[in-house]
């Protein structure tokens, strides 16, 4: 395990600078067993040199915007990409997705999330919007399968060890659900190894029926 570096697109993020992104953030007074997993892996390896993403920070990266910066963005372009994404989203129905289990990985420890068909259409859609408003340039972020970061680490580690203090922990797996993503304007603070970010706007997704 190595220290964790944060990226913009393919390269090492500037530092000083924002970027802006689309998150999926977790509710764990709603998701108690996801909290119950988040913790429990964090403390499972609170002896190596990773430090855990705080639960208001907890995240699903949906799509990062790339090209300019968060600062070169201004206010009514943010609004028109916000309102863009609103009208879009408002047509996708909320999701339910598995997360687990934990895993050590090359710089950190993830949650992997489950199944993938939903979530990769929903970041699709919203990479679409984002083209749409920002042009091509903008949609360039390399998106794989995705995880949930629950710590980035800081120095070297032992990732085998980690691993099979991980498995340890129960529950292994547990829902999430996403009912809502959201517009914001993201900071890296690299020595720290963490990441904070000022809310832009919250985009629902389509609000089930009541039967």
């Amino acid at each position: 395990m190595k220290p964790f570096v944060f990226k913009h697109g393919a390269n090492r993020w500037p530092d000083g600078v924002t970027i802006l992104y689309v998150f999926a953030v977790p509710d764990l007074s709603r998701d108690t067993s996801l909290a119950a997993l988040v913790h429990g892996g964090q403390a499972a390896v609170k002896e190596f040199p990773i430090t855990p993403v705080p639960d208001k920070w907890l995240h699903v990266t949906i799509d990062q915007v790339t090209g300019a910066v968060g600062g070169g963005i201004t206010r009514a372009e943010r609004d028109d990409l916000a309102a863009a994404l609103r009208e879009d989203l408002a047509q996708v129905e909320p999701l339910t997705i598995m997360a687990g289990s934990m895993l050590s990985y090359a710089s950190g420890v993830i949650c992997d999330l489950s199944p993938d068909e939903d979530l990769t259409d929903l970041h699709r859609r919203v990479r679409s919007v984002i083209g749409a408003v920002r042009g091509p340039e903008a949609a360039q972020y390399d998106w794989g399968a995705q995880h949930m970061a629950l710590g980035y680490a800081y120095g070297d580690g032992d990732s085998d060890q980690v691993q099979r203090l991980l498995r340890r922990v129960r529950p292994s797996h547990a829902p999430l659900h996403i009912d809502e993503v959201h517009l914001v304007d993201v900071a890296a603070d690299h020595q720290g190894r963490q990441i904070t970010w000022e809310h832009l706007a919250r985009i629902p997704l389509k609000r089930r029926s009541v039967q």
